[in-house]
């Protein structure tokens, strides 16, 4: 079954224009549920990533799974926010 995975990370859209081969919805699901801690990790390792990351109070990093004629199956989301109790200088 053929699949294509698009990510959103803050305002970065990357939209699969391959896809990828699964045995079924539920195996895709799955891979991308695992997928959305790896690119949070990405986003706070990557030095100029992390800086403009702690700027903000909340980051959204998701995934969705469509079909090839375009229709989204699943969606998945993770959600940073960041709270200081002191102002930032």
């Amino acid at each position: 079954m053929l699949l294509h995975i698009d990510v959103v990370d803050g305002d970065t859209f990357t939209r699969d224009e391959d896809g990828l081969e699964f045995m079924s919805l539920d195996e895709a699901c799955a891979t991308v549920v695992a997928l959305l801690p790896e690119l949070a990790r990405e986003a706070v390792h990557g030095p100029r990533r992390r800086a403009a990351m702690l700027r903000e109070r909340e980051r959204i990093i998701a995934a969705e799974i469509r079909d090839p004629a375009g229709a989204v199956l699943f969606r998945t989301r993770l959600r940073l926010d960041m709270e200081w109790s002191a102002p930032q200088r």
